[in-house]
């Protein structure tokens, strides 16, 4: 895909040799996820408080050939909460039809993705598929190794987080997964979190670090068939309504299936 002008005879030539670009090529998966997290604010005279909830989201993908790599085309299809879920059914509802944009490298490795059609939906249900794609490689070989590092900010108001991740990627075994022949991809990460949020009892500090394991599937031509993420983080919150910092233990299991 990279060629260099070397006269008009061998541009030429180049250009009769080149493989004509294939045509967009769409991909659908289910992605469940499940967030539990506890808070000991003891200390603040509030005793122990947990929230565990759980959420489903149905998504098309789109890949379009482009240079160095592939433009990709996300849509919400559908996307829901059960019933203790912090954000509200009218909210989930609203986000269907929510498009975002990213970009997938010849590397295999997925942009940050960012909204088209901003909206106050789509930018609250945003964080819920936003690590759900994870790097694929074409044409990798069981044995093989690599690493990945990452900075993410997220600001929305006052609220302003970034979370840093130190990823490793290992390619284990050949499988049939799916009916389909795959290589599995084991991953392990570490993760720092820093940043403010506010609360109803005014502004609060946040930092602390994770840790998580995942595995997933990769054909040989590079197509993403599914995997499953557990991440855990122990953080602290802090500010004027407590004396000490507050632990937060937030544990989160991500599971993706490939629909044909």
């Amino acid at each position: 895909m990279l060629a260099r002008l070397l006269g008009c005879t061998a541009l030429a030539t180049l250009v009769a040799a080149a493989p004509a670009p294939h045509g967009p090529v769409t991909a659908r998966y289910r992605v469940d996820q499940t967030l539990t997290q506890d808070v000991d604010a003891t200390s603040a005279g509030k005793g122990k408080q947990s929230i565990s909830f759980s959420t489903s989201s149905f998504v098309t993908l789109t890949f379009t050939d482009s240079t160095h790599g592939k433009a990709v085309r996300v849509v919400v299809d559908s996307m829901r909460g059960d019933s203790t879920a912090p954000v509200p059914a009218a909210v989930f509802d609203s986000a269907r039809g929510a498009e975002f944009r990213g970009f997938l490298n010849e590397a295999g490795k997925l942009s940050e993705l960012e909204a088209v059609n901003v909206s106050p939906a789509a930018s609250r249900v945003q964080g819920f598929i936003s690590d759900f794609f994870p790097w694929v490689k074409a044409g990798v070989k069981s044995g093989e190794r690599w690493a990945d590092t990452s900075s993410r900010a997220t600001t929305d108001g006052t609220d302003s987080v970034v979370v840093r991740r130190i990823t490793s990627y290992r390619a284990v075994a050949n499988e049939t997964h799916n009916a389909r022949k795959a290589v599995r991809i084991t991953s392990e990460y570490q993760s720092s979190v820093a940043g403010s949020q506010p609360t109803p009892n005014g502004p609060a500090r946040i930092e602390g670090a994770g840790k998580g394991t995942g595995t997933y599937f990769v054909s040989s031509d590079g197509t993403y068939l599914g995997g499953d993420w557990q991440l855990r983080s122990a953080l602290t919150i802090s500010g004027a309504f407590t004396d000490e910092p507050l632990p937060i233990t937030i544990t989160q299991t991500t599971k993706v299936t490939s629909l044909e």
